[in-house]
């Protein structure tokens, strides 16, 4: 597992780096503009260069942890780069285009976004070697606990994920009615799919795991298998219409500046009763997690 999360992070950082050269291109019109070093060294001056200088060493580090056998590091290096990498895409993107105090908000609710879609889609493939050993007993703990802690993440994901897009274009009709819009619904009706491929794996197959139903291994296998396709579609899509595309800042402008100002003022208790309930409530669950 160690080696293919390894294997993972060398081709992210090769398409980050491919993905300076093909802006500079963009910049220039022309394929020649790959090799000019005049857009290259326009494009690393830019945020672009800035989210690639903080996403590309996680990446190598984190590919030199798994190939390395350490056990000392244990979770650091993951768990760093699990922070960092979120913080680099927050860096560029639609949601650097939002003015005023919702700007930072937007890369705070975007960075949850990715860090929850990590925890989620990046648990698939070890669910899956877990499914295909066909340990009852363990197996059906181990898909147990994941699920109680995917329920808190899917939670974190919508919200932050309806947040950003409220911030990005606002929920009225004229905004789903631009191309964007139109885009993002067709994204959302695959997100309840894998919604409900997840739902299905929690209420049906987990419990008839956990009554010692080895049968149940083989539908489990089939609906992490659709899940994987599923979110392979959705990454694709949302690479490919967020790039060609746009939502149109504006007009969420009006809507949201009385919520950004009630936000301001109730955050800071919120940031603060939520701390106490985890010092008071969560601490055993947040250690059990971990270790």
């Amino acid at each position: 597992m160690r080696r293919f999360i390894g294997f993972m992070a060398l081709i992210a950082a090769v398409l980050s780096i491919s993905r300076i050269f093909l802006m500079s291109a963009m910049l220039s019109d022309d394929l020649k503009g790959l090799w000019n070093v005049q857009f290259l060294q326009m494009v690393l001056a830019s945020k672009e260069g800035l989210a690639l200088m903080w996403r590309l060493p996680c990446l190598l580090l984190l590919a030199v942890w798994a190939n390395s056998g350490a056990r000392k590091l244990h979770v650091a290096v993951p768990l760093l780069s699990a922070i960092l990498i979120p913080v680099s895409f927050a860096m560029v993107g639609h949601v650097n285009e939002v003015e005023g105090a919702a700007s930072m908000m937007a890369q705070l609710l975007i960075m949850l976004h990715l860090l929850s879609v990590s925890f989620w889609l990046g648990s698939l493939w070890p669910l899956l070697h877990i499914a295909r050993q066909q340990h009852a007993e363990k197996g059906a703990l181990i898909v147990h606990q994941f699920g109680k802690y995917a329920m808190f993440v899917v939670g974190i994901l919508l919200f932050a994920g309806i947040s950003v897009l409220w911030v990005l274009q606002g929920f009225s009709i004229n905004a789903w009615q631009t191309e964007y819009g139109q885009l993002m619904m067709l994204k959302l009706i695959f997100v309840s799919l894998l919604l409900g491929l997840a739902a299905y794996n929690k209420y049906r197959l987990t419990p008839r795991l956990r009554h010692g139903e080895r049968e149940a291994f083989a539908p489990l296998r089939r609906s992490i298998v659709m899940e994987m396709i599923i979110a392979g579609i959705i990454l694709l899509f949302t690479a490919s219409f967020t790039t060609l595309t746009g939502p149109s800042v504006e007009p969420a402008a009006m809507q949201r500046n009385d919520l950004v100002k009630t936000c301001q003022s109730v955050l800071p208790c919120f940031v603060v009763h939520a701390w106490i309930a985890s010092l008071t409530k969560g601490r055993e669950m947040c250690l059990s997690g971990l270790f």
